[in-house]
């Protein structure tokens, strides 16, 4: 008895041993690390390279509704966010290079709609992707009121060529 009760518990230490060695060894290797855009494209004292062509997202805020300071930020986030997911899916490559530059944002004051409208145009004229925000109309404007247009990421070169007459907002 004595000898099948020892044999028993070795060979449940050593499937013990087995199990937990391979499970540790294939969690390994299925959640290898990825290259994660955030983390690989800026060090960790946010230095940036010395850009020689910087990418930027520009951020055009329609001033002639009058939006409160509130407003217009939470309106630019709904821009920043919608660009970053729209280009995450059309082109990983242009966020990684934006990131690298510290994901700049700058926003500029639009004077109308159809300024706002001609700036998209112009934006696809150029190969870059812009996202026009309409607001759900809960608070200070009416529903479906397009408030800001995100243009980019992109060169600040090609972005020049797009919004280089607007003015700080």
């Amino acid at each position: 008895m004595g000898l099948v009760t020892s044999n028993s518990y070795f060979v449940f230490s050593m499937g013990t041993f087995i199990g937990a060695a391979t499970t540790y060894f294939i969690t390994r290797l299925k959640h290898k690390p990825k290259e994660e855009i955030w983390i690989n494209g800026m060090d960790d004292k946010y230095e940036f390279k010395v850009p020689t062509d910087e990418y930027r997202l520009i951020i055009g805020v329609r001033n002639d509704l009058k939006m409160q300071k509130g407003k217009v930020a939470a309106q630019c986030g709904h821009a920043a966010v919608a660009a970053y997911v729209k280009c995450l899916k059309q082109n990983p490559k242009v966020v990684k290079n934006w990131m690298r530059f510290g994901g700049t944002k700058i926003a500029l004051r639009i004077d109308s709609e159809e300024e706002m409208m001609a700036l998209d145009k112009c934006a696809k004229e150029f190969g870059v992707l812009s996202s026009v925000i309409r607001d759900a109309g809960q608070t200070q404007v009416a529903p479906g009121t397009r408030t800001v247009i995100a243009i980019g990421p992109a060169p600040k070169s090609v972005l020049e060529k797009i919004t280089g007459h607007l003015k700080l907002y």
